[in-house]
């Protein structure tokens, strides 16, 4: 079970993601070094896709993208962490 959940979750035309999460805290990520791995990740450089596909799955759990090949997702935990190691390096 995840200890933090996605309440929302819209992605932007430079291929990050804002996120609302379920505690009112927002953070956004930036999934272009995924992209740029290439593999199935690169899928997601197709902005239609990337745009289009996104949805909160799981209650909230995880953040997924519906893909030609199949489902691509993050779990809402690794996101979380991943925004907030970002921002207390920025402090």
């Amino acid at each position: 079970m995840a200890r933090h959940s996605i309440a929302r979750a819209t992605p932007r035309s430079d291929f990050s993601v804002a996120i609302e999460w379920t505690d009112g805290t927002s953070s956004r990520i930036d999934f272009r070094p995924e992209i740029v791995k290439g593999g199935a990740l690169s899928q997601l450089g197709e902005p239609a896709l990337f745009l289009h596909r996104l949805f909160v799955q799981s209650a909230g759990n995880s953040l997924a993208w519906e893909t030609p090949s199949g489902l691509i997702d993050f779990h809402a935990d690794e996101l979380w962490q991943r925004a907030h190691r970002k921002q207390v390096a920025a402090e």
